[in-house]
């Protein structure tokens, strides 16, 4: 996908309320920009840190400003909003370019299989869950960063589609330049470290993808690894 127009360069002041950020214009004025992640963003939330947000054209919209990328300390580029994740994906999926999901057609959040909730990606025979990796630790990106209820539901349910006799896959979009590889943060959410890896034991596949980020285009790029549980990773 492209950022049309290119995104605006600004500097973080400081994030509150989980949804809002303060950042300080080009033009030396200040103002405050809507953050679309419920996550902590660990790794990404510095003051003084350059962002890069959007501009929506909508005029109901009560914060026109939306915080789309942060530039660490180290030069990387991390997309936090994390409702690109499904788009990236989404064009990946129709290009083709996941190649263990290539020559396949998916919809869109589909209902998950006799239970409620839905997936984000599936067709009648292949069910695809995606998270957003952005958490740099200790040269690996790992996932989550925060305990999360609702990533260790997606993977039981992906788990008992497999026990159906469906293909289900949890597919790890690295929203992060600096990322390249993966692992179950095990220490922040042990119970979604477990889930996991009952999941593969039942034969529930885990990708994970790398984004290439720039102002100016986010793709889903190449495959990296997925380590399994942090703890373990050498």
């Amino acid at each position: 996908m492209r950022f049309e127009p290119t995104l605006q360069r600004a500097t973080m002041l400081r994030r509150y309320k989980r949804f809002l950020v303060d950042v300080h214009l080009s033009n030396g004025t200040r103002d405050t920009i809507h953050c679309a992640n419920t996550g902590a963003m660990s790794g990404c939330v510095y003051p003084g840190l350059p962002v890069y947000f959007s501009i929506s054209d909508n005029p109901n919209r009560k914060l026109r400003g939306s915080l789309e990328l942060i530039q660490t300390p180290e030069d990387h580029l991390v997309c936090v909003n994390t409702s690109q994740a499904n788009r990236i994906v989404k064009e990946a999926l129709i290009a083709n370019t996941v190649d263990e999901l290539s020559n396949d057609e998916f919809r869109s959040e589909v209902r998950i299989p006799d239970e409620a909730g839905r997936f984000d990606f599936g067709n009648d025979g292949v069910f695809v869950e995606v998270k957003n990796v952005t958490y740099l630790r200790d040269d690996v990106g790992v996932f989550p960063d925060a305990k999360s209820v609702r990533a260790t539901k997606h993977v039981n349910a992906l788990r008992r589609c497999v026990q159906r006799g469906q293909r289900a896959v949890l597919l790890f979009c690295v929203a992060h330049t600096g990322i390249d590889r993966v692992a179950i943060a095990d220490d922040i959410d042990p119970a979604y470290d477990a889930a996991v890896r009952d999941a593969i034991a039942a034969g529930v596949e885990v990708l994970a993808y790398r984004c290439e980020i720039t102002p100016r285009i986010l793709v889903l790029d190449r495959s990296v690894p997925f380590l399994g549980s942090s703890s373990t990773v050498v």
